[in-house]
């Protein structure tokens, strides 16, 4: 199996990530996808006995999610999250806040 990740800067939201996903689940080969709107990214393992990178490619132009050939990505770095490493990201997005809604607690589940 080789590994291959895509810059797709058309997925943006989830329904795209759904809509990617069903593309190249469909491939025969393509095993183990990953699709990230947050980072516009497709990360994948394929057998290349079975199904190119020229033809993933492919389907995701068919789908409406060319790849980005231009060189720029939206992620520049891995993040090991498997070693429990936070995004650097994170600490310069500033201070969070969650506020509960009222109507939630009063609402019967």
């Amino acid at each position: 199996m080789e590994k291959l990740q895509l810059s797709v800067p058309d997925m943006w939201a989830d329904h795209h990530v759904l809509k990617v996903r069903a593309a190249l689940t469909a491939l025969n080969g393509v095993q183990d996808l990953i699709a990230s709107s947050a980072f516009r990214m497709v990360a994948l393992s394929y057998d290349p006995a079975v199904v190119s990178p020229g033809a993933i490619m492919a389907t995701l132009e068919d789908a409406a999610y060319p790849v980005a050939t231009d060189g720029t990505a939206v992620v520049t770095q891995r993040v090991p999250i498997a070693t429990g490493d936070r995004d650097p990201a994170w600490f310069r997005l500033g201070m969070r806040q969650a506020k509960t809604d009222e109507r939630d607690l009063k609402t019967k589940r």
